[in-house]
């Protein structure tokens, strides 16, 4: 795999980690569920090529679930 397709992936994983965030504190459903779902889409796509995303996000998340 390269380092720029993993680089892709975590870029993908922190806006979608950080729309997440915002849809959450403004309290907006329909966008805190778009966001959830591209947020759990680049997880299995992060799992299934190997590429490790920042811990804390993922930790925070499972406690979330």
């Amino acid at each position: 795999m390269s380092t720029a397709f993993a680089a892709a992936i975590r870029e993908r994983a922190r806006r979608a980690w950080q729309a997440l965030q915002e849809a959450r504190e403004d309290d907006d459903v329909h966008a805190g569920l778009a966001a959830k779902n591209e947020w759990e889409d680049v997880r299995r796509l992060a799992r299934e090529h190997g590429v490790s995303l920042d811990v804390g996000l993922q930790a925070e998340e499972e406690t979330d679930s």
